[in-house]
């Protein structure tokens, strides 16, 4: 986030600022990556003071940005309006191709329920993964995982890793969030 805020103040993008003591600029990550998670299609959302062409944002803004990051594409949405996530997909990369040969996918996804547990704030507490659980695609060393998200939440690519009885050791397998598709606005 601080990589954003740093390439916005610099690039001199009039951009909204909180209210209060220690004001910030208003930038948001709709879906941050968990720890150890690569993302190679993630969404940034930020308030402008004004309205400013999208093509001198982008080159404004990739000017001031790491050599890593690359601004894909940039939209302009109505103002006050937040996005919401529809489904996201994972590529979950297996350092050993034979461990990929044993998950039971067919089996694993004609079940009704999956229930896993949760723990927040010491408590244990039971989730049913599999109604957010949209397809399992198996490729040659990687697993295509689409998740969507439900009224009861989201599962986490660890959580349906660990369902299909894959050890949770992060040298086994690299999880790469690939895409993240969201809502549009009603």
């Amino acid at each position: 986030m601080r990589v954003f805020e740093r390439a916005v103040r610099r690039a001199c993008i009039p951009i909204v600022m909180s209210r209060g003591f220690n004001p910030h600029p208003k930038l948001s990550i709709p879906l941050a990556l968990s720890v150890g998670i690569v993302g190679k299609d993630e969404i940034w959302e930020m308030e402008l003071l004004k309205p400013m062409p999208l093509e001198v944002l982008v080159k404004s803004l990739s000017q001031h940005l790491p050599k890593e990051i690359h601004i894909l594409s940039m939209e302009s949405v109505p103002q006050g309006t937040k996005s919401l996530i529809r489904d996201i997909t994972y590529e979950i990369v297996f350092k050993n191709p034979n461990l990929l040969k044993t998950l039971k996918v067919n089996e694993f996804l004609q079940q009704a329920s999956i229930i896993i547990n949760r723990s927040k704030n010491g408590c244990q507490k039971p989730f049913n993964i599999r109604p957010s659980i949209q397809e399992i695609t198996v490729e040659a060393n990687s697993l295509i995982l689409s998740i969507r998200t439900t009224s009861e939440g989201l599962s986490r690519p660890e959580e349906v890793l660990r369902a299909l009885c894959v050890n949770e050791k992060k040298e086994l397998f690299e999880i790469t969030r690939t895409k993240i598709n969201l809502s549009s606005p009603a």
